[in-house]
């Protein structure tokens, strides 16, 4: 760091000089250079990072409508997480060009989009959810069950109900279909109630991933009238089937 000296004081920068006042008079230094990312390991890491970062957007972006459902800060993390080891499954490239349109996005099957309910803790029967690449036909399947025992809901709820989103995301396009089948409200009675089915169908989209979400949330109903319980803190929302191709 130098001192300026003389009648006329600069400031700004000249070149790699930048020149300021403090209260203890006018200096000059040589502009900071950011750090240059010399490590290679480095760099392939924050490629990969990125390619993830930018596919979980094109995911959040196409499951928007459900995904509002739910409330979870960690969601945009979490999803980039998974991701990137979708794209560290890559056999093709070399690393730092891993893709995600190269490794196995079945990985993502069983992902939970709400951290603090998951699926599979908040629905105890079982259920089958299937995708026919062939028909672009997607449905969940679920034998009668008493949901006052089979459903962890939390204490207001008296209603529940299953949605499902079906969708179709080609990673490398950026092209992206949704369709969204959203069920009865149900009670969350002790009894044993009907058997629920729901389906939606896309368009045959060629080798295009295929992704399944199920969604479970809860009302109170008052007068006729369905109140959501928790402003989405207690629905739980998962990928319950996924097709790569």
């Amino acid at each position: 760091m130098a001192k300026q000296t003389g009648v006329i004081k600069i400031e700004g920068t000249v070149g790699n000089l930048t020149f300021y006042t403090t209260k203890d008079g006018s200096f000059v230094r040589e502009k900071t250079k950011a750090r240059e990312i010399t490590n290679d390991r480095v760099k392939e890491n924050m490629q990969e990072f990125a390619k993830a970062a930018s596919a979980g957007a094109l995911v959040r972006k196409t499951f928007a409508t459900i995904i509002n459902d739910i409330k979870d800060t960690y969601l945009i993390r979490r999803l980039s997480q998974e991701l990137a080891q979708v794209i560290k499954s890559d056999k093709v490239n070399p690393r730092g060009f891993r893709r995600v349109p190269d490794g196995n996005i079945e990985l993502l099957n069983g992902f939970e989009l709400n951290s603090d309910i998951a699926l599979s803790t908040a629905l105890k029967t079982p259920y089958t959810a299937e995708i026919d690449r062939a028909t672009g036909v997607m449905k969940l399947d679920v034998p009668a069950f008493n949901p006052g025992k089979l459903i962890v809901a939390p204490p207001a709820a008296s209603h529940f109900r299953f949605t499902i989103a079906g969708a179709m995301i080609n990673f490398e396009t950026g092209e992206h279909l949704m369709a969204l089948n959203a069920g009865e409200e149900l009670p969350l009675s002790k009894t044993e109630g009907p058997a629920i089915s729901l389906e939606v169908q896309l368009p045959v989209t060629g080798t295009a991933p295929l992704i399944l979400a199920l969604g479970l949330s809860f009302y109170q109903e008052v007068n006729g009238i369905y109140y959501s319980v928790g402003e989405g803190f207690y629905n739980a929302l998962a990928f319950v089937a996924v097709s790569g191709s």
